[in-house]
């Protein structure tokens, strides 16, 4: 998968980074879902004030799913977050095959919520996508392993949907489970040159100033 940059100069976006103290929280907040017998969802948000951050996103079915309408999916989840607590943030996001049950055809694409209050979105989101549809995972029964699910990708705070669609095929139900986490992202090199360049000119100045 390829690297691409976004709106802005100092956040990424990746998937399978390792966060080390993370503070945990409990689980994303399913904010929507569709399926062949309608749309439900509270619309609620996930808020991720503190950083750096590890959190779930899981849905649980009771029975396989129908095709909604003619695009080839059973259900479409969205988990809707808010990144407000720092200037830049990168977030992965990792599925886990092994609580994986009774899916297939799974896939996981990102989009920005402005412009789009309304999700799921079954065709392409107002303002287009920050990440296109992730390569399509069907699970053999008893894997594990965890996958990444989208590329590195330069990320503002603002409100993102993950969005996650597939068919379960299983008679009784079936399930998916991800890990997100959010951590600050570094500044990157030539912005780190560039504070320390203005911090030496400061110095020599101060330095002038106290000679004079």
């Amino acid at each position: 998968m390829s690297y691409k940059a976004h709106t802005f100069v100092v956040a990424a976006l990746g998937i399978g980074l390792a966060v080390v103290h993370a503070n945990a929280a409990s689980a994303a907040v399913l904010s929507y879902e569709q399926t062949a017998s309608g749309r439900t969802g509270s619309g609620q948000a996930t808020s991720y004030l503190s950083l750096p951050t590890t959190d779930t996103y899981a849905r649980s079915f009771n029975s396989a799913t129908s095709q909604i309408g003619s695009t080839g999916f059973g259900f479409y989840d969205d988990f809707i977050f808010t990144v407000s607590a720092a200037m830049a943030n990168a977030i992965t996001s990792t599925i886990d095959f092994a609580n994986v049950l009774g899916i297939n055809n799974l896939q996981v694409r990102l989009y920005n919520f402005s412009g789009n209050p309304n999700p799921p979105v079954l065709g392409p989101p107002n303002g287009g996508v920050i990440d296109a549809w992730s390569s399509t995972f069907s699970i053999a029964p008893g894997a594990h392993e965890t996958v990444s699910v989208l590329p590195m990708t330069y990320l503002n705070a603002g409100t993102y949907v993950l969005e996650v669609r597939g068919n379960v095929t299983g008679g009784a139900g079936g399930s998916y489970s991800g890990t997100l986490n959010l951590v600050p992202a570094p500044l990157p090199a030539a912005l780190i040159l560039m504070l320390s360049g203005l911090g030496f000119l400061g110095g020599a100045f101060r330095r002038r100033a106290t000679a004079g």
